[in-house]
Formats: structure tokens, sequence, C-alpha cells
């Protein structure tokens, strides 16, 4: 199946109903990829938008810190397990990141919905998330470098190839190695911080 689908997704939450890649909470690279963007000085917005957002245990700890969130997936599993676990403290929207119109937003954060998703549709996953910024707004992701030779997804992606499928749609400010990943991650993610052109 193809993972560019919601069939492929909804199979894996029927196949594990807590997915391997569920922490059962934040992750502890969304503090540390917030405290990257305080330190640079940069303002977020209060509106942010969570792309592929699983059981919405990001979208629900930025809500918690008090930015207005939208939470897309389109999985009916994971929007189902969102809003049992978390209610209304974020717009959960079951649709396709590709082609909703729910937006702009001051801020996108993406942790693991790029490296999800086929190779070949990155450049067009760019320009979506450029689409649905407000002028000068930010992406924020956190990567997988390396993803011990498996095949995906999630499919592990260079900093030169970040650097290069941005280029024409966003501005990469900051692209360093996650230090706070969970222990399963440790030393295998990057944290992205770019701003639409």
């Amino acid at each position: 199946m193809d993972p560019s689908t919601p069939e492929y997704w909804q199979q894996v939450y029927a196949d594990e109903p807590r997915p391997g890649w569920d922490l059962d909470g934040p992750s502890p690279v969304l503090a540390e990829i917030l405290e990257a963007v305080a330190a640079a000085g940069l303002a977020l917005g209060k509106e942010i938008a969570v792309p592929g957002c699983g059981f919405g245990h990001d979208a629900a700890e930025l809500a918690r810190r008090g930015f207005t969130v939208t939470a897309f997936d389109f999985a009916h599993p994971a929007i189902e397990g969102a809003r049992t676990r978390y209610g209304t403290e974020v717009d959960w929207r079951e649709e396709d990141w590709f082609t909703t119109t729910v937006g702009p937003f001051d801020a996108i954060f993406d942790h693991t919905c790029f490296v999800a998703m086929d190779p070949a549709r990155r450049v067009e996953y760019l320009d979506s998330c450029a689409r649905h910024l407000k002028p000068s707004g930010f992406w924020l992701a956190v990567l997988f470098h390396d993803t011990h030779g498996r095949p995906g997804p999630p499919f592990q992606v260079s900093a030169k190839a970040i650097r290069d499928l941005a280029a024409p749609s966003i501005e990469v400010l900051h692209l360093e190695p996650a230090m706070q990943s969970h222990p399963r991650r440790a030393g295998r993610e990057f944290l992205v911080i770019g701003r639409k052109r």
C-alpha cells in the first residue's frame, strides 16, 4: 500500500493500536525546538498547524503552552484517538494536508510527517507548507537523518537534501542535531527552523 493514502495509515492503526512512533505523550524535542526559536529571537505568533498529528500529543502540548492549534491527520483512527485523549483543546481535522483549505497559519510544527510520506512528494509537501503559512511564517520540523537502514516509512533525509528541497519556498534558518530526543530516537534526529520566503 502507498503511504500517501489514508488507507495505508488506517491499516497501520488497525495492526498496532498504539503504533511504534507513538510516545504516549509529547516528544521532548518539541520543547527543544521552541527553545531554539526563542534563542534565535523569533516570534512565532499564536496560530500553529500540526500536520500528520497522530494521537495529538504534540498538538495538545502546544495548546497547553498557549498556542491556538489546528491538527491534521487523514487517518480516522488517529483523529479519533486524539479527540478521545484531548477533547476540544485543539481543532482536530480529519483532512489531507495537501488539499485542506484551512489556514493560513503563523507556524507549522512537523514531527515525522515529512519523513512518513513517499520521498517523491517532498517538494509538493514543502510547497503545501509554504501555501499554508502566513507571510514570513515558520516551518518547525523534527526529521530523521538515520533510520538504521530500514525501509520506510519513516524515510531518512540528509541535511543537504533538506536545504536543497526547501530552498525554493522556505529559507532554512537553523538545522542542527536534536539533543533532547526520546531515547529510542537519540542521535537520529535533527531540528529545522525555516521561514517562508
